[in-house]
């Protein structure tokens, strides 16, 4: 039966980490095991990755960590991260897309809501921004250094959040907050790559939208099909990338159009 004597506990190097959570920085009210004890006798038989840390952690990251069989101090903390990040996807998500400046109008019950979920959302951002802590195990000290700070790129302005690029370059570039984010995820999570999509998939409908109705106003006038048409007009286009919609239905008329009226 394992006990905490087979551990050794993690105690933080600075005194402002004393019961403090390891795992996202808030109070510490109980302990997570590296590995879990009740698989300490299979990680002491198979030798697998494990440090054998007793961790100060919140109750809420104790709970969650309860499914993770991971043996490594690292692996507990993504984790914890992944999960809580997953526990409060709908607050970051309203975190992402309001600012408070963006509240004004709304109704009370609606402004309530999305103010909460602001709130929680930035307190989510803070715990999962959090890196650990630098601390002494067993006689030994380890040294945690942040991740690099993490740096959004839009057309040459830098931010320093996602939040605050995904505000810039909804507003910059007129695209809604909703679409931008997926399009982001979609495309390397590069704001960049994100709006030429979206900039390239507008101007491929407003095209198709321009096509289909020039295409058909041509046939309703000359007595075509409109299906003839538009094929015919799809086809000279992709021979000649240079030549426009309008450019296309004169050959066509030129070409083919003309020569047949005149032969009845």
């Amino acid at each position: 039966m394992p006990t905490d004597t087979d551990y050794n506990l993690l105690v933080p190097t600075r005194s402002n980490h004393f019961n403090t959570c390891y795992y996202c920085g808030c109070i510490a009210a109980t302990h997570d095991y590296a590995p879990p004890q009740q698989y300490l006798e299979f990680y002491l038989a198979t030798r697998e990755a494990s440090e054998f840390l007793k961790i100060p952690s919140c109750n809420e990251c104790h709970e969650l960590l309860k499914t993770c069989k991971a043996g490594t101090l690292d692996e507990r903390h993504k984790f914890a991260k992944t999960k809580l990040a997953k526990k409060y996807a709908k607050a970051l998500s309203i975190y992402d897309m309001w600012t408070v400046e963006e509240l004004e109008g709304l109704d009370f019950s609606l402004r309530h809501s999305i103010e909460a979920g602001l709130k929680l959302g930035a307190e989510t951002t803070e715990r999962l921004n959090f890196f650990g802590f630098d601390y002494e195990a067993g006689g030994v000290s380890q040294q945690v250094h942040d991740s690099a700070p993490l740096h959004f790129d839009v057309f040459g302005e830098s931010f320093d959040s996602f939040r605050e690029a995904l505000d810039f370059a909804s507003k910059a570039y007129r695209i809604p907050k909703n679409a931008l984010k997926e399009a982001f995820a979609d495309n390397g999570n590069s704001f960049e790559q994100a709006i030429n999509t979206i900039h390239q998939q507008a101007a491929e409908k407003e095209f198709n939208q321009q096509l289909k109705q020039q295409c058909a106003a041509f046939a309703k006038q000359h007595k075509q099909a409109v299906i003839f048409v538009h094929k015919q007009v799809e086809r000279y286009l992709s021979e000649n990338i240079d030549m426009t919609i309008t450019e296309a239905l004169q050959h066509l008329y030129d070409t083919r159009v003309k020569p047949a009226a005149a032969r009845r």
